[in-house]
């Protein structure tokens, strides 16, 4: 069975109509008879529309498979939400953060209303039956690379220039809250002019939030580059590398 998807940013279900980046064809996770028998034997959860599944996050014991209806993937920043995919009957949600062992990484809601059959975290993974090394370093890294992708459009996605870096610089952070990006890599990272990106830098160096040498960016202030990110709940402490 096949059905159409399509990425796009705009408001939480309710508010104004979202901008359509464009149609993506894709072909279900499951057909209608595998959606079908899980249903048969695994819980169900019925969302009105708007309705949140999870949350970015929320730690996850199982996946849930979209039986009816439209669910919506995305994150919120700038206080208002970002939708970057719509998912359909027989597409499943939830099964990066099961592979990666993580919370989950973005915000699901329903559209309209929908129905999901929620698979026990052992029982998809006995159903994707990892046999071989091979098959399960392939599924981790097909996960692991679709957490970047995430990560990557947030930033893209995530308001004015100065609200990009600091979520880039947020999202690239070591344990010695330092990254090494030069100016030039951080502007190819963001479709910017380097220039752009100097100065932005320099701004806020001179506000004591970030350190900058040459491929060598310190987090003075992590509470205040979230917030310039948009971000909620980032850590808050104030630290030198």
């Amino acid at each position: 069975m096949s059905s159409d998807r399509v990425s796009v940013v705009g408001s939480a279900p309710g508010g104004p109509s979202p901008t359509w980046a464009g149609p993506v064809s894709i072909r279900a996770a499951l057909t209608t008879a595998e959606v079908e028998a899980l249903a048969g034997r695994c819980p169900q959860r019925v969302l009105s529309a708007g309705e949140c599944l999870f949350r970015q996050g929320d730690p996850l014991d199982c996946v849930y498979v979209v039986r009816r209806g439209i669910v919506g993937l995305g994150q919120r920043a700038k206080g208002r939400r970002l939708t970057f995919l719509l998912m359909g009957a027989g597409e499943i949600l939830g099964d990066e953060a099961l592979l990666l062992d993580t919370p989950a990484s973005f915000d699901a809601f329903a559209v309209g209303d929908a129905t999901l059959v929620a698979v026990p975290a052992g029982t998809f993974l006995q159903a994707v039956d990892f046999g071989s090394g091979f098959a399960h370093r392939w599924a981790l890294g097909v996960s692991r690379r679709l957490s970047a992708l995430q990560g990557r459009l947030q930033e893209l996605l995530a308001g004015d220039l100065r609200a990009q870096v600091a979520s880039l610089v947020l999202h690239e952070l070591t344990r010695s809250r330092a990254v090494s990006l030069t100016q030039q890599a951080i502007a190819d990272l963001l479709g910017a002019q380097r220039t752009s990106v100097g100065r932005v830098l320099r701004e806020l160096e001179g506000q004591g939030i970030l350190e900058v040498g040459y491929a060598h960016i310190a987090v003075r202030d992590r509470r205040a580059l979230a917030g310039i990110a948009g971000i909620i709940g980032e850590g808050t402490d104030r630290a030198s590398a």
